[in-house]
């Protein structure tokens, strides 16, 4: 009869155990290994996406440096390009003739005299209408003409003309002017001061001479 937890005689005859020791159990051993090395699908979905992020930022660096590197070499064969299309331009061809230097031509000087009227080919370049500031009445001819000298050396237009009647002669000054009321425009102003600058320069030149101050309008007729 079996005692409780121990072999039979029978069962130690076949199998060749010794009492007091246990059977081996290979499936349990199998199992509990196995149950030690499960690993969690949380965690494979974990490393999968972990590599898949690696990927696409390895290929990212990857795209930028390659473009950077693209970008780098098409400015600098650009660069090239341009440098050699100079060089080729400063490059003259050996069976041409030489060029033919160009010799700078001094300019003509620009005349800044005033443009004489039609009426100035007979001496009197005064224009019917118009209004004129008269310096002196009825000099001498010799007066008259120092004068125009003394005026036309300090840049005023003057003219030694005879009167309307045609007997007396008088000193006037151009630019001329539309009319009368002109004499207080900006213009008008400007010429009148002008022309009492020049005449007190005048007065001081020698004695017996007369100031401009007394300058007035007349229109030609």
């Amino acid at each position: 009869m079996r005692r409780r937890g121990a072999p039979t005689l029978y069962e130690l005859a076949r199998g060749g155990m010794q009492v007091g020791s246990s059977p081996a159990q290979p499936p349990a051993l199998l199992a509990s290994a196995m149950r030690s090395i499960r690993v969690p699908l949380g965690f494979l979905w974990v490393i999968g996406v972990l590599v898949l992020l690696m990927l696409v930022v390895a290929y990212a660096f990857g795209h930028g440096r390659g473009k950077a590197a693209g970008f780098q070499e098409g400015v600098r064969q650009q660069l090239d390009d341009t440098l050699a299309r100079e060089t080729a331009g400063q490059v003259r061809d050996p069976l041409l003739p030489p060029p033919i230097p160009v010799v700078d031509r001094p300019s003509e000087p620009v005349s800044t005299a005033p443009t004489p009227s039609p009426a100035a080919a007979t001496g009197d370049p005064r224009q019917k209408g118009l209004f004129y500031f008269v310096l002196v009445t009825d000099p001498s001819e010799a007066g008259g003409r120092a004068v125009v000298e003394f005026c036309r050396a300090a840049d005023l237009d003057a003219h030694l003309v005879f009167d309307n009647n045609g007997r007396s002669r008088k000193v006037i000054v151009l630019p001329a002017l539309a009319s009368s009321a002109a004499r207080s425009s900006r213009e008008g102003r400007d010429l009148e001061a002008r022309i009492k600058a020049v005449g007190r320069r005048w007065q001081a030149k020698a004695k017996g001479n007369r100031s401009f101050d007394d300058t007035y309008l007349v229109q030609h007729r």
